[in-house]
């Protein structure tokens, strides 16, 4: 099995690392390559890929949307968030799909079930692919009411737009996050601040936290963001980014093998790879 993740940067990526032990964990031999893939030369990239002898591969910014064009189909969940991170490879035809939403949502369930009650009100700071596909996951649970907060209010009211209006949303700017945060029960970055080698930025400050609120970041190195690393002094509960990540991969991984594989063993050892690097 030959499988590949495309992306610019792709220095910090740990997806080798994952799918290596989902391989293992199947007993099939295979490899997954980086290709990292400059923006000047991305359509002849690209179309050499589709020459190419693999059975599927990931994307990651900043192509989770760029990619579409180069589809020859998409599914329906993926077309509806207008962003594609797995791509299964079959005959030479390749189908877009997204997992980064699924993968997010379960990841945070495991850990945090009670956000998923009817009366939660959660916080989105960010507006871009990884922020469509988990707004479209979340929009499928129980909570009241989900805010995207960024800092062009447009982009997460066009997010807003692709719904199905199932619940009470919000577009607001991160300096109405900060005013207002208070009334969420959890705040879930989905934004790039806070990855290296830029580790010191976040979106918001978190003065005003509501007692007991959780803080989601799915930024996974540093292990301990500059966003969670604040919310711990604040007391709030934390959800580390690298787990989402796990559980994304698995579902893409059932995607292009047909086998479930057991996140938990793969989330210690990637885990304890963070923390020693």
């Amino acid at each position: 099995m030959r499988l590949f993740l495309i992306g610019y940067p792709l220095g910090h990526s740990m997806s080798p690392f994952i799918h290596g032990l989902f391989l293992n964990q199947i007993e099939r031999k295979g490899t997954y390559e980086l290709k990292e893939l400059s923006p000047d030369h991305f359509d002849e990239h690209i179309t050499i890929l589709k020459q190419s002898n693999f059975d599927g591969f990931n994307i990651t910014i900043p192509y989770k949307v760029d990619i579409l064009p180069f589809l020859d189909a998409i599914d329906p969940q993926a077309k509806a968030i207008g962003a594609v991170n797995t791509v299964v490879i079959q005959d030479g035809h390749w189908t877009g799909y997204n997992t980064d939403g699924q993968g997010y949502v379960q990841s945070l369930k495991y850990h945090y079930p009670h956000l998923f009650h009817a009366s939660s009100r959660l916080l989105i700071l960010g507006a871009g692919g990884a922020s469509r596909g988990i707004v479209h996951a979340l929009n499928d649970q129980c909570c009241a009411s989900i805010t995207i907060s960024n800092r062009t209010v447009e982009k997460a009211a066009a997010i807003i737009e692709s719904l199905p209006k199932k619940k009470t949303y919000h577009a607001i700017s991160f300096s109405e996050a900060e005013a207002t945060l208070d009334q969420f029960d959890a705040i879930i970055n989905t934004t790039s601040l806070g990855m290296e080698p830029h580790v010191k930025t976040q979106a918001i400050h978190l003065d005003r936290i509501k007692q007991g609120a959780v803080v989601s970041d799915i930024v996974y190195k540093p292990f301990n963001t500059a966003l969670l690393t604040e919310a711990k002094l604040k007391g709030a509960h934390i959800h580390h980014g690298h787990e989402m990540l796990v559980y994304q991969a698995a579902l893409a991984f059932k995607l292009w093998t047909g086998h479930d594989v057991d996140v938990r063993p793969v989330i210690q050892a990637f885990e304890e790879k963070l923390k020693q690097s």
